[in-house]
């Protein structure tokens, strides 16, 4: 049995850290089981909000490490010499993950931000299809009579208060023109809403992906730091 000398803070001190370390990243895994349950691949939106809130949890994976590794061999019970090894080569398995990740994230950010401007478009075309339907109907109206069934059938309670329209020709031209306001007002709302859906979209997409660059190398780093639980040492 070799014989390790532990510093001054004492062995309680160091098993306090580690086990600190290894209830972080505990706490780290079990959190992105959570997440990631059901799986849900090749769903663009489940994969890219999944990937966030993967990172969005990465200090505790980060702060995980430096606490295990703390100290190298000092003061640390048999079983450490398996565990560490097994958690120094994990630290490059998730690196890769993560660098694996901005890519895959950046594509899921172009199909969802497609996705999301789809659903806008549709519901633009839905408001604006009942009311394209009225003006065409009123177009085709031309008498006083025409306009005013048009009129009745837009407001089937009030029949008698149409009726009474004395310049139906001027109504018609107010209706249309209204009509023409309210569509270009849900264009421009619509694509104000596209903009803003892309915007926020890319905004989180660019700080994941820096946060999970940055984090790969900070593992890269972790794994090349801890060669020592890799190599071993007799207890």
């Amino acid at each position: 049995m070799q014989d390790i000398q532990v510093p001054a803070m004492g062995k309680q001190t160091f098993s306090l850290l580690r086990s600190l370390g290894y209830f972080s990243l505990a706490l780290f895994l079990l959190d992105i089981l959570t997440i990631i349950v059901p799986l849900k691949f090749t769903d663009s939106i489940w994969e890219l909000n999944t990937y966030g809130q993967i990172v969005e949890r990465v200090p505790l994976l980060l702060l995980s490490f430096p606490l295990i590794f703390f100290g190298e061999y000092s003061a640390r019970t048999k079983w450490e010499q398996i565990t560490t090894k097994i958690i120094s080569w994990m630290a490059l398995v998730i690196a890769i993950l993560f660098f694996l990740g901005v890519p895959l994230g950046i594509v899921n950010t172009f199909r969802v931000q497609n996705i999301r401007q789809a659903e806008v478009i549709t519901k633009a075309a839905q408001q604006s299809g009942s009311v394209q339907e009225i003006a065409d109907r009123l177009n085709k109206a031309t008498t006083d009579n025409e306009i005013r069934n048009v009129l009745k059938a837009m407001n089937p309670q009030q029949q008698a208060l149409v009726a009474k329209i004395s310049k139906p020709q001027e109504v018609k031209k107010k209706l249309l023109s209204e009509i023409t306001n309210s569509l270009t007002q849900t264009q421009t709302q619509s694509e104000t809403i596209k903009r803003q859906i892309s915007t926020a979209l890319w905004k989180d997409s660019v700080k994941w992906a820096i946060a999970a660059s940055l984090s790969g190398l900070f593992l890269l780093y972790v794994w090349a730091q801890s060669k020592w639980a890799r190599v071993g040492i007799n207890y």
